[in-house]
């Protein structure tokens, strides 16, 4: 093996982009979190197809996420869906067609 390959660097990155992943997963969180609780103007179907959404990016960008999401991530929503709309059903899948 030359003296300038280096057979650390693909760990080093795998932890870059799983670190960097769950930076992504946190902020669409977050973003989804702040336009549902903080914009009076989004109705509760937009909500609900929101947090939608955002579980798709996120099982996307980690699929390994799936069990995390659905004790973490999921009751977080379902939390603020609740407190916000008091009389709606549960966190349940989005209607058939997206709101835009």
């Amino acid at each position: 093996m030359p003296k300038f390959e280096m057979e650390e660097i693909p760990e080093v990155r795998s932890a870059f982009m799983e670190r960097r992943r769950l930076r992504r997963i946190r902020m669409i969180v977050e973003l989804t979190h702040n336009v549902i609780s903080g914009d009076d103007s989004v109705s509760y179907r937009e909500a609900r197809c929101l947090v939608e959404c955002a579980r798709k990016a996120i099982l996307e960008l980690h699929p390994a996420f799936v069990e995390r999401y659905e004790c973490l991530v999921r009751p977080h929503f379902e939390r603020v869906l609740a407190g916000r709309w008091p009389n709606e059903e549960p966190l349940g899948p989005c209607d058939s067609e997206l709101v835009n």
